[in-house]
């Protein structure tokens, strides 16, 4: 039996600081790597490196890529170290994993139809790993007190600006309310320290996504509610078109059954390899999804106009995820370089979406910006 006086070890995991940024980071970099890869491979008629007996996939370097990413981590204590840690895990996982299709295939099909979409959803899974991370939780005093403790490497490298002070002293108060004496008096001594004249302070220089975050605001305030809003009604209002054409297309060629007939077997006769019943299914259930989006942008509109804005802008994310999540998956089954266009798509309108949203409709109508 332990002693009461022998504090009992506890190995709870904590949240690193700056979690979420760093799969922010691999995140990017992996969707780009893919991209820039299919793109590249695409454009110069996909070259192997090797000879007759030997084939060197990309996949080795990022099998290689990922190995360093995680000595990075291993070896180095400073805080850059998994910046570059996630920059070097998110090109490695991207290049190993844009050959899933000859780790699945007995072949080596490189062009197995499923492989991107198996990609794109390990994409969408990361992405909602990157939510579930940034989800605001209130810090217990442990793990406030482990985030002054990372943090003060920031003294140590001679890198502690105002504000950065500002968060350790706050996470500081959270860990004086500790229950445990020995976290609380740490706390206590720790504040004492950040106060005093001792701690060399730098000015804020705000990093690379805090500017880029400036920027955004900067330059959609600048663009104003109006034209934002304006801006947001072209767009569903194209893709609500496109519902009614697919409508009005599904229906004259149910109409004209003769017509159907003779546009399927000249797609047989032209994609004799590729062409086949499952395509087909895929094809009119993206077709069916595609109709569902376009009507709920439709609907969006007549939110908009019935000055139901808000329920109207709900609308429209909803119809954005389910694109950017069933359609575009679809769409990476038939058309991968197809897809892409649609996602940036997609990615852009549902960003344009959610800053209206955040800087006109989530704050107090004197603030709102017309």
């Amino acid at each position: 039996m332990i002693p009461s006086s022998i504090p009992t070890k506890t190995r709870k995991a904590v949240k690193r600081p700056f979690a979420e940024t760093y799969i922010l980071i691999s995140l990017t970099a992996f969707a780009l790597t893919v991209v820039i890869t299919r793109v590249f491979l695409e454009m110069a008629g996909y070259p192997q490196v090797g000879n007759s007996v030997l084939h060197i996939a990309h996949a080795i370097w990022g099998g290689l890529l990922l190995f360093v990413a995680v000595l990075v981590t291993l070896v180095l204590a400073n805080r850059w170290a998994f910046t570059l840690s996630a920059i070097l895990s998110g090109i490695g996982i991207g290049l190993f994993i844009d050959e899933v299709g000859k780790f699945i295939t007995q072949k080596n099909d490189y062009f197995f139809p499923p492989a991107a979409p198996l990609i794109y959803s390990l994409f969408l899974l990361l992405v909602l790993f990157f939510l579930l991370i940034r989800r605001d939780k209130q810090p217990n005093p442990r793990s406030s007190m482990y985030r002054v403790v990372l943090g003060l490497q920031e003294v140590l490298d001679n890198d502690l600006d105002p504000r950065e002070r500002e968060v350790l002293l706050k996470e500081l108060d959270n860990g004086r309310s500790a229950t445990e004496p020995h976290i609380s008096q740490l706390a206590n001594q720790l504040t004492t320290y950040l106060q005093s004249d001792l701690v060399p302070l730098i000015p804020h220089r705000p990093g690379l996504w805090a500017r880029f975050n400036e920027w955004l605001q900067h330059t959609g305030k600048r663009l104003g509610q109006k034209n934002h809003r304006r801006l947001i009604v072209i767009i569903t209002t194209v893709l609500g078109l496109q519902a009614l054409f697919v409508i009005l297309l599904v229906a004259i060629l149910w109409l004209s059954p003769e017509t159907t007939e003779t546009a399927l077997t000249e797609a047989m006769r032209a994609e004799a390899e590729t062409f086949n019943l499952q395509s087909v299914i895929w094809t009119l259930v993206r077709l069916f999804l595609q109709v569902v989006v376009g009507l709920l942008y439709a609907f969006t509109l007549l939110r908009i106009r019935q000055g139901r804005e808000e329920a109207g802008l709900d609308m429209a994310i909803f119809a954005s995820l389910l694109s950017i999540t069933a359609l575009n998956l679809l769409t990476f089954y038939l058309d991968q370089f197809r897809a892409l266009t649609s996602i940036f798509a997609t990615f852009g309108l549902f960003l344009l979406l959610i800053t209206y949203r955040a800087w006109y409709l989530q704050t107090a109508p004197d603030d709102k910006a017309v």
